[in-house]
């Protein structure tokens, strides 16, 4: 199935799971830039920062089984997954302090509260466009 004959969600779906793998790979990279104490804080921090990005991951496949218009979703996923990467960005390079380590190990926290935040707002868009979708 090439492109052209894919679903529009399909296609929303692929793009969105690549920008989560992306911000995944980027907020690890982050990890390595930060240069943890030993091993296991390593290993803390990347399971620690995955865990939005697989949970958004894991609720975008489970949406596409039913009938629900995906590109509110997608575009809710995005903004959470860019935010995330912004506070990263933020504390790490733009604004560096001390008490930095505190916001990138709150970072997953805060993505969840903005996930939470737009959600409802993705799920009305979802179920609104549900009707018009092709």
């Amino acid at each position: 199935m090439d492109e052209k004959s894919a679903p529009a969600g399909r296609r929303h779906l692929r793009v969105t799971l690549s920008v989560l793998l992306a911000a995944l790979c980027v907020s690890l990279f982050f990890i390595i830039k930060l240069k943890p104490s030993g091993a296991g804080a390593f290993v803390f921090l990347s399971i620690w920062l995955s865990v939005p990005y697989a949970a958004m991951a894991a609720l975008l496949l489970y949406l596409q089984r039913g009938e629900m218009s995906l590109l509110p979703w997608c575009v809710a996923v995005v903004s959470v997954a860019i935010g995330g990467i912004y506070v990263l960005v933020d504390v790490i390079y733009l604004h560096p302090d001390a008490q930095g380590a505190i916001a990138v190990v709150l970072t997953p926290v805060l993505q969840g509260i903005a996930f939470l935040v737009v959600a409802p707002l993705a799920w009305w868009a979802a179920k609104r466009t549900s009707g018009r979708q092709a």
